[in-house]
Protein backbone atom coordinates (compact mmCIF):
# COMPACT_ATOMS: atom_id res chain seq x y z
CA UNK A 1 0.00 0.00 0.00
CA UNK A 2 1.05 3.56 -0.57
CA UNK A 3 0.79 6.26 2.05
CA UNK A 4 -2.79 7.59 1.89
CA UNK A 5 -3.04 10.85 0.01
CA UNK A 6 -5.70 12.68 1.97
CA UNK A 7 -3.38 15.68 2.34
CA UNK A 8 -0.20 15.19 0.32
CA UNK A 9 2.33 17.95 0.46
CA UNK A 10 2.90 18.44 -3.22
CA UNK A 11 0.41 16.58 -5.40
CA UNK A 12 -1.95 18.84 -7.38
CA UNK A 13 -5.25 17.83 -8.86
CA UNK A 14 -5.63 17.67 -12.60
CA UNK A 15 -7.14 15.26 -15.12
CA UNK A 16 -5.06 13.13 -17.43
CA UNK A 17 -4.26 15.22 -20.46
CA UNK A 18 -5.41 13.95 -23.81
CA UNK A 19 -1.92 14.63 -25.09
CA UNK A 20 -0.58 12.00 -22.70
CA UNK A 21 -2.98 9.53 -24.21
CA UNK A 22 -1.89 10.32 -27.74
CA UNK A 23 1.81 10.26 -26.83
CA UNK A 24 1.34 6.77 -25.46
CA UNK A 25 0.68 5.56 -28.99
CA UNK A 26 4.38 6.01 -29.65
CA UNK A 27 5.81 4.44 -26.53
CA UNK A 28 4.43 3.24 -23.21
CA UNK A 29 5.41 5.31 -20.17
CA UNK A 30 8.16 3.64 -18.22
CA UNK A 31 7.36 2.13 -14.86
CA UNK A 32 10.19 1.49 -12.46
CA UNK A 33 9.70 -1.55 -10.24
CA UNK A 34 10.88 -1.13 -6.68
CA UNK A 35 10.68 -4.81 -5.88
CA UNK A 36 11.82 -7.92 -7.74
CA UNK A 37 9.15 -9.11 -10.15
CA UNK A 38 8.33 -12.45 -11.63
CA UNK A 39 9.26 -12.84 -15.32
CA UNK A 40 6.98 -10.82 -17.57
CA UNK A 41 4.93 -12.21 -20.40
CA UNK A 42 5.89 -10.66 -23.74
CA UNK A 43 4.18 -7.27 -23.73
CA UNK A 44 2.62 -6.16 -27.02
CA UNK A 45 3.16 -2.56 -28.09
CA UNK A 46 0.59 -0.09 -26.77
CA UNK A 47 -2.37 0.18 -29.10
CA UNK A 48 -4.60 3.17 -28.40
CA UNK A 49 -7.56 4.27 -30.44
CA UNK A 50 -6.67 7.46 -32.36
CA UNK A 51 -10.22 8.70 -31.91
CA UNK A 52 -10.84 11.70 -29.72
CA UNK A 53 -12.41 11.23 -26.31
CA UNK A 54 -15.69 9.31 -26.58
CA UNK A 55 -18.66 11.13 -25.06
CA UNK A 56 -19.96 9.99 -21.68
CA UNK A 57 -22.42 12.22 -19.82
CA UNK A 58 -21.85 12.53 -16.07
CA UNK A 59 -24.45 13.74 -13.57
CA UNK A 60 -24.42 14.16 -9.80
CA UNK A 61 -26.28 11.76 -7.52
CA UNK A 62 -26.90 11.76 -3.78
CA UNK A 63 -23.53 11.88 -2.00
CA UNK A 64 -22.33 9.14 0.31
CA UNK A 65 -23.28 9.60 3.99
CA UNK A 66 -19.59 10.08 4.75
CA UNK A 67 -16.40 11.07 3.00
CA UNK A 68 -14.37 7.98 2.22
CA UNK A 69 -11.39 6.61 0.31
CA UNK A 70 -9.49 3.34 0.00
CA UNK A 71 -12.80 1.57 0.60
CA UNK A 72 -14.04 -1.47 -1.23
CA UNK A 73 -17.33 -2.37 -2.80
CA UNK A 74 -19.35 -3.71 -5.69
CA UNK A 75 -22.92 -3.96 -6.96
CA UNK A 76 -25.38 -6.68 -5.96
CA UNK A 77 -29.03 -6.99 -6.93
CA UNK A 78 -29.28 -3.43 -8.23
CA UNK A 79 -27.52 -1.64 -5.37
CA UNK A 80 -23.96 -0.44 -4.81
CA UNK A 81 -22.34 -1.59 -1.55
CA UNK A 82 -19.45 0.42 -0.08
CA UNK A 83 -17.59 -1.34 2.73
CA UNK A 84 -15.06 0.16 5.12
CA UNK A 85 -12.33 2.54 3.97
CA UNK A 86 -10.70 5.57 5.56
CA UNK A 87 -13.40 8.07 6.46
CA UNK A 88 -11.30 10.85 8.00
CA UNK A 89 -7.90 11.79 9.42
CA UNK A 90 -6.93 12.39 13.03
CA UNK A 91 -4.52 15.09 11.95
CA UNK A 92 -1.83 12.60 11.02
CA UNK A 93 -2.94 9.10 10.07
CA UNK A 94 -6.13 8.07 8.22
CA UNK A 95 -8.80 6.47 10.41
CA UNK A 96 -10.49 3.29 9.17
CA UNK A 97 -14.17 2.45 9.47
CA UNK A 98 -16.19 -0.77 9.46
CA UNK A 99 -19.32 0.98 8.19
CA UNK A 100 -21.35 -0.41 5.29
CA UNK A 101 -23.27 2.05 3.13
CA UNK A 102 -25.63 1.07 0.31
CA UNK A 103 -26.68 3.23 -2.63
CA UNK A 104 -29.98 2.51 -4.41
CA UNK A 105 -30.13 4.22 -7.82
CA UNK A 106 -33.87 3.54 -8.06
CA UNK A 107 -34.51 6.05 -5.27
CA UNK A 108 -31.20 7.96 -5.29
CA UNK A 109 -30.80 7.25 -1.59
CA UNK A 110 -28.23 5.79 0.78
CA UNK A 111 -28.87 3.45 3.70
CA UNK A 112 -26.61 2.01 6.37
CA UNK A 113 -26.22 -1.70 7.15
CA UNK A 114 -24.58 -3.63 9.96
CA UNK A 115 -20.88 -2.91 10.25
CA UNK A 116 -18.32 -5.30 8.82
CA UNK A 117 -16.64 -7.52 11.46
CA UNK A 118 -13.56 -5.28 11.39
CA UNK A 119 -12.51 -1.85 10.16
CA UNK A 120 -10.87 -2.62 6.85
CA UNK A 121 -9.35 -0.97 3.78
CA UNK A 122 -7.73 -2.29 0.60
CA UNK A 123 -9.69 -5.56 0.50
CA UNK A 124 -10.86 -7.35 -2.62
CA UNK A 125 -14.63 -7.68 -3.11
CA UNK A 126 -16.63 -9.91 -5.45
CA UNK A 127 -20.37 -10.56 -5.77
CA UNK A 128 -22.27 -13.81 -6.21
CA UNK A 129 -25.97 -13.05 -6.36
CA UNK A 130 -27.00 -11.70 -2.96
CA UNK A 131 -23.64 -12.56 -1.40
CA UNK A 132 -20.52 -10.39 -1.29
CA UNK A 133 -17.09 -11.82 -0.55
CA UNK A 134 -14.44 -9.63 1.09
CA UNK A 135 -10.85 -10.95 1.06
CA UNK A 136 -7.56 -9.69 2.44
CA UNK A 137 -6.87 -6.01 3.04
CA UNK A 138 -5.40 -3.91 5.82
CA UNK A 139 -6.99 -3.91 9.26
CA UNK A 140 -7.63 -0.74 11.24
CA UNK A 141 -6.13 2.73 11.02
CA UNK A 142 -3.17 3.42 8.75
CA UNK A 143 -0.74 1.74 8.67
CA UNK A 144 -2.69 -1.33 9.69
CA UNK A 145 -1.43 -4.90 9.26
CA UNK A 146 -2.30 -7.03 6.25
CA UNK A 147 -4.78 -9.84 6.85
CA UNK A 148 -5.76 -13.26 5.53
CA UNK A 149 -9.38 -12.83 6.62
CA UNK A 150 -12.18 -13.64 4.18
CA UNK A 151 -15.83 -12.80 4.88
CA UNK A 152 -19.16 -13.52 3.22
CA UNK A 153 -21.79 -10.82 3.53
CA UNK A 154 -25.42 -11.81 2.86
CA UNK A 155 -26.95 -8.58 1.59
CA UNK A 156 -30.53 -9.77 2.18
CA UNK A 157 -30.02 -11.03 5.72
CA UNK A 158 -27.48 -8.28 6.53
CA UNK A 159 -25.19 -10.84 8.18
CA UNK A 160 -21.47 -11.60 8.07
CA UNK A 161 -19.91 -15.08 8.06
CA UNK A 162 -16.22 -16.03 8.25
CA UNK A 163 -14.87 -17.99 5.28
CA UNK A 164 -11.63 -19.99 4.85
CA UNK A 165 -8.69 -17.56 5.13
CA UNK A 166 -6.28 -16.78 2.33
CA UNK A 167 -3.10 -18.91 2.40
CA UNK A 168 -1.21 -15.85 3.70
CA UNK A 169 -2.01 -12.26 4.69
CA UNK A 170 -2.32 -9.87 1.79
CA UNK A 171 -3.49 -6.30 1.20
CA UNK A 172 -4.33 -4.26 -1.90
CA UNK A 173 -4.92 -7.31 -4.09
CA UNK A 174 -7.90 -7.97 -6.37
CA UNK A 175 -10.80 -10.40 -5.99
CA UNK A 176 -13.10 -11.56 -8.80
CA UNK A 177 -15.50 -14.43 -9.40
CA UNK A 178 -15.49 -16.67 -12.48
CA UNK A 179 -18.44 -19.04 -12.41
CA UNK A 180 -18.37 -20.75 -9.02
CA UNK A 181 -14.76 -19.88 -8.23
CA UNK A 182 -13.23 -16.89 -6.46
CA UNK A 183 -9.83 -15.65 -7.67
CA UNK A 184 -7.57 -13.46 -5.50
CA UNK A 185 -4.51 -12.05 -7.28
CA UNK A 186 -1.59 -9.79 -6.42
CA UNK A 187 -1.29 -7.58 -3.37
CA UNK A 188 1.45 -6.64 -0.97
CA UNK A 189 2.80 -7.74 2.42
CA UNK A 190 3.67 -5.55 5.40
CA UNK A 191 6.18 -5.89 8.19
CA UNK A 192 5.48 -5.22 11.87
CA UNK A 193 6.02 -1.48 11.39
CA UNK A 194 3.34 -1.27 8.69
CA UNK A 195 5.81 -0.85 5.83
CA UNK A 196 5.06 -2.53 2.50
CA UNK A 197 7.97 -4.92 2.07
CA UNK A 198 7.06 -7.32 -0.73
CA UNK A 199 4.66 -7.34 -3.65
CA UNK A 200 3.05 -10.64 -4.54
CA UNK A 201 2.20 -12.36 -7.79
CA UNK A 202 0.30 -15.13 -6.03
CA UNK A 203 -3.03 -16.28 -7.41
CA UNK A 204 -5.37 -18.03 -4.97
CA UNK A 205 -8.65 -19.74 -5.89
CA UNK A 206 -11.61 -20.92 -3.79
CA UNK A 207 -14.50 -23.08 -4.99
CA UNK A 208 -17.82 -21.70 -3.78
CA UNK A 209 -19.38 -25.15 -4.17
CA UNK A 210 -16.84 -26.66 -1.75
CA UNK A 211 -15.37 -23.69 0.14
CA UNK A 212 -13.02 -25.53 2.48
CA UNK A 213 -9.64 -24.04 1.55
CA UNK A 214 -7.90 -21.89 -1.05
CA UNK A 215 -5.62 -23.41 -3.67
CA UNK A 216 -2.98 -21.86 -5.92
CA UNK A 217 -3.23 -21.18 -9.64
CA UNK A 218 -0.79 -19.69 -12.16
CA UNK A 219 0.73 -16.51 -10.67
CA UNK A 220 0.55 -13.07 -12.21
CA UNK A 221 3.35 -12.43 -14.70
CA UNK A 222 4.37 -9.43 -12.57
CA UNK A 223 3.88 -8.85 -8.85
CA UNK A 224 2.11 -5.64 -7.88
CA UNK A 225 -0.60 -4.12 -5.68
CA UNK A 226 -3.44 -1.57 -5.95
CA UNK A 227 -4.35 -3.30 -9.23
CA UNK A 228 -7.80 -3.57 -10.77
CA UNK A 229 -9.50 -6.72 -12.04
CA UNK A 230 -12.72 -7.51 -13.88
CA UNK A 231 -14.30 -10.49 -15.64
CA UNK A 232 -15.56 -10.25 -19.23
CA UNK A 233 -16.89 -13.32 -21.05
CA UNK A 234 -15.37 -15.61 -18.43
CA UNK A 235 -11.88 -14.10 -18.79
CA UNK A 236 -10.11 -12.21 -15.98
CA UNK A 237 -8.46 -8.91 -16.94
CA UNK A 238 -5.93 -7.48 -14.47
CA UNK A 239 -5.27 -3.77 -14.97
CA UNK A 240 -2.42 -1.54 -13.80
CA UNK A 241 -1.34 -1.32 -10.17
CA UNK A 242 1.78 -0.10 -8.40
CA UNK A 243 4.93 -1.42 -6.72
CA UNK A 244 5.08 -1.32 -2.92
CA UNK A 245 4.02 2.13 -1.67
CA UNK A 246 5.56 4.09 -4.53
CA UNK A 247 2.92 6.28 -6.17
CA UNK A 248 5.48 8.42 -7.99
CA UNK A 249 7.59 5.82 -9.81
CA UNK A 250 5.69 2.65 -8.94
CA UNK A 251 2.53 2.91 -11.06
CA UNK A 252 2.51 0.49 -13.98
CA UNK A 253 0.83 0.10 -17.38
CA UNK A 254 0.70 -3.70 -17.50
CA UNK A 255 -2.56 -5.45 -18.40
CA UNK A 256 -2.97 -9.23 -18.55
CA UNK A 257 -5.79 -11.65 -19.22
CA UNK A 258 -6.24 -15.00 -17.47
CA UNK A 259 -7.90 -18.05 -19.01
CA UNK A 260 -9.10 -20.34 -16.23
CA UNK A 261 -9.62 -23.21 -18.68
CA UNK A 262 -5.88 -23.36 -19.44
CA UNK A 263 -4.56 -21.68 -16.26
CA UNK A 264 -2.52 -19.25 -18.37
CA UNK A 265 -1.85 -15.51 -18.41
CA UNK A 266 -1.37 -13.47 -21.58
CA UNK A 267 -0.21 -9.86 -21.85
CA UNK A 268 -2.55 -7.57 -23.79
CA UNK A 269 -2.30 -3.92 -24.81
CA UNK A 270 -0.99 -1.89 -21.86
CA UNK A 271 -2.73 1.12 -20.39
CA UNK A 272 -2.09 4.47 -22.11
CA UNK A 273 -0.55 5.78 -18.85
CA UNK A 274 0.74 4.19 -15.64
CA UNK A 275 -2.24 3.76 -13.33
CA UNK A 276 -2.78 2.45 -9.80
CA UNK A 277 -5.45 2.74 -7.10
CA UNK A 278 -8.16 1.30 -9.35
CA UNK A 279 -8.89 -1.76 -7.20
CA UNK A 280 -12.57 -0.91 -6.65
CA UNK A 281 -13.10 1.03 -9.88
CA UNK A 282 -12.25 -1.46 -12.63
CA UNK A 283 -15.53 -2.64 -14.14
CA UNK A 284 -17.12 -4.11 -17.26
CA UNK A 285 -19.41 -1.81 -19.25
CA UNK A 286 -20.73 -2.25 -22.80
CA UNK A 287 -18.43 -5.25 -23.42
CA UNK A 288 -15.35 -3.25 -22.43
CA UNK A 289 -13.12 -3.19 -19.36
CA UNK A 290 -13.04 0.27 -17.78
CA UNK A 291 -10.40 1.70 -15.44
CA UNK A 292 -11.92 4.70 -13.65
CA UNK A 293 -9.93 7.35 -11.79
CA UNK A 294 -6.87 6.28 -9.81
CA UNK A 295 -3.34 7.62 -9.47
CA UNK A 296 -0.81 8.12 -12.26
CA UNK A 297 2.77 9.34 -12.58
CA UNK A 298 3.12 13.09 -13.17
CA UNK A 299 5.91 15.66 -13.33
CA UNK A 300 5.61 19.06 -11.64
CA UNK A 301 8.49 21.54 -11.65
CA UNK A 302 10.84 18.71 -12.54
CA UNK A 303 9.65 16.50 -9.68
CA UNK A 304 8.07 13.09 -10.27
CA UNK A 305 4.91 12.66 -8.21
CA UNK A 306 1.83 10.52 -7.97
CA UNK A 307 -1.30 12.40 -8.98
CA UNK A 308 -5.01 11.70 -8.65
CA UNK A 309 -6.81 11.53 -12.00
CA UNK A 310 -10.36 11.48 -13.29
CA UNK A 311 -9.62 9.61 -16.49
CA UNK A 312 -11.87 6.83 -17.77
CA UNK A 313 -10.03 4.38 -20.03
CA UNK A 314 -11.84 1.60 -21.89
CA UNK A 315 -10.23 -1.62 -23.15
CA UNK A 316 -11.88 -3.46 -26.06
CA UNK A 317 -10.80 -7.12 -26.18
CA UNK A 318 -12.16 -7.45 -29.72
CA UNK A 319 -9.57 -5.00 -31.06
CA UNK A 320 -6.97 -5.10 -28.26
CA UNK A 321 -7.13 -1.30 -27.99
CA UNK A 322 -7.64 1.32 -25.31
CA UNK A 323 -9.71 4.46 -25.78
CA UNK A 324 -10.59 7.39 -23.54
CA UNK A 325 -14.12 8.15 -22.42
CA UNK A 326 -15.21 11.47 -20.97
CA UNK A 327 -13.37 12.00 -17.69
CA UNK A 328 -15.06 12.13 -14.31
CA UNK A 329 -16.15 15.61 -13.19
CA UNK A 330 -13.08 15.62 -10.95
CA UNK A 331 -10.03 13.51 -10.10
CA UNK A 332 -10.48 10.57 -7.73
CA UNK A 333 -8.04 8.23 -6.05
CA UNK A 334 -9.51 4.84 -5.08
CA UNK A 335 -13.20 5.44 -5.79
CA UNK A 336 -15.78 2.65 -5.65
CA UNK A 337 -17.59 1.98 -8.93
CA UNK A 338 -19.81 -0.51 -10.70
CA UNK A 339 -22.52 -0.77 -13.35
CA UNK A 340 -26.22 -0.81 -12.41
CA UNK A 341 -28.99 -0.73 -15.01
CA UNK A 342 -26.52 0.07 -17.76
CA UNK A 343 -25.20 3.16 -15.94
CA UNK A 344 -21.81 3.68 -14.34
CA UNK A 345 -22.05 4.59 -10.66
CA UNK A 346 -18.88 6.10 -9.14
CA UNK A 347 -18.68 7.19 -5.52
CA UNK A 348 -16.25 8.42 -2.85
CA UNK A 349 -12.45 8.42 -3.25
CA UNK A 350 -10.01 11.22 -2.53
CA UNK A 351 -8.47 14.31 -4.07
CA UNK A 352 -5.36 16.21 -3.04
CA UNK A 353 -7.52 17.97 -0.46
CA UNK A 354 -8.79 14.80 1.20
CA UNK A 355 -11.58 12.20 1.04
CA UNK A 356 -14.88 13.08 -0.65
CA UNK A 357 -18.49 11.87 -0.63
CA UNK A 358 -19.47 12.70 -4.23
CA UNK A 359 -21.46 10.18 -6.25
CA UNK A 360 -21.77 10.38 -10.03
CA UNK A 361 -23.66 8.56 -12.75
CA UNK A 362 -22.28 8.09 -16.25
CA UNK A 363 -24.23 7.12 -19.36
Amino acid sequence: MSTPRSAPAVARVRAVLLSALLMSCAAPPASTPTTPATPDSPVPPPVVSPAQTSPLAWSALAPSPTTLYEGQGTAAEGRLYVIGGFDHNDGQDPIATAAVHVYDPATDTWTTRHDAPEAITHAGVAADGQDLYVAGGFIGDHPGPDTDHVWRYDTRADTWTAMPPLPSPRGAGALVRVGRTLHYVGGTERDASGTDVRDDADHFVLSLDAPTMWHTAAPLPRARNHLGAAVLDGVIYVVGGQHLGDEAYGDVTEVERYDSATDTWTAVAPLPVPLGHVSASTVVWNSKVLAIGGVTTATHAGAIEGEEVGSVFAYDPATNTWSALTSLPGPRQSPVADVIGGALIVTTGSTAQGPVADTWQGR
